[in-house]
């Protein structure tokens, strides 16, 4: 594979420094330009085209948020990963709802940046755990879920919406069995080749699965797919990837 080509996005120039001595030391990736707000990072993509781009959220001017989906819109083939010192849903929700493939806080170790921007470019989903318990409880009900917006009718998850009743909503998209199980299986938390394993298929099938499950939903890739899934009903966050899905 070509090497990932990367633009770095951060208020913090000690930040943008520390990333960018953390890629230039690790094969298979290059560092192509740096930003320090949001605008300027839209600006940046345009003329470099990134295959990812790494996003903190809170910045002067533009916010990450704003320039995620101006960047997801603008330029298709660019991945976007959150990387930022907030973990609350008010944030994490309306990221992901921009389009970002992924959602890091900073705490996180070096390895585990590296790991989800390979990951986020292969289509897969990455989040920090305490990012994907947060949404996994709040979906379950085990703690307050607050509502979310920014600006009008973006990144809306309100409580209504979280504590509907098992099973999939009134005029929720019909899914076959297996886009059903390979639904299930992302919301394990499973990337694709573990997804594979566990269905018995090829990896290219898995792929299909999850595009189809792209176009039902009307959604651009995993995390928006998982979101969505969600909000219909059809499927509820687990963190237990020994049990099999539709074994309840």
């Amino acid at each position: 594979m070509d090497l990932c080509r990367l633009l770095l996005v951060d208020d913090h120039p000690l930040m943008r420094d520390a990333l960018a001595s953390l890629f230039r030391a690790e094969p298979g990736f290059e560092v192509v330009g740096e930003a320090s707000e949001g605008a300027e990072a839209v600006s940046k993509c345009l003329e470099l085209s990134p295959d990812v781009v790494l996003m903190d959220i809170r910045m002067p001017g533009m916010d990450g948020i704003e320039a995620t989906g101006q960047i997801v819109r603008q330029c298709p083939d660019t991945k976007v990963l959150a990387l930022t010192t907030f973990s609350t849903l008010e944030y994490v929700v309306p990221a992901l709802r921009a389009g970002a493939s992924g959602y890091l806080v900073k705490d996180a170790r070096h390895h585990e940046i590296v790991s989800a921007v390979s990951l986020i470019r292969e289509d897969e989903l990455a989040l920090s755990p305490s990012v994907a318990i947060s949404l996994a409880n709040n979906v379950l009900g085990d703690v307050p879920v607050p509502s979310v917006r920014r600006g009008k009718n973006r990144g809306v998850l309100t409580h209504a919406a979280m504590s509907q009743p098992p099973g999939p909503h009134p005029g929720a998209p019909r899914l076959t069995p297996r886009e059903q199980e390979t639904l299930e299986w992302i919301a394990k938390g499973l990337n694709n080749a573990e997804i594979a394993e566990r269905m018995m298929v090829s990896h290219g099938s898995v792929k299909s699965y999850v595009s189809h499950l792209c176009e039902k939903l009307a959604v651009r890739d995993r995390v928006q797919v998982l979101i969505s899934g969600i909000e219909w009903g059809l499927v509820h966050p687990a963190l237990d990837v020994d049990s099999t899905p539709g074994m309840h």
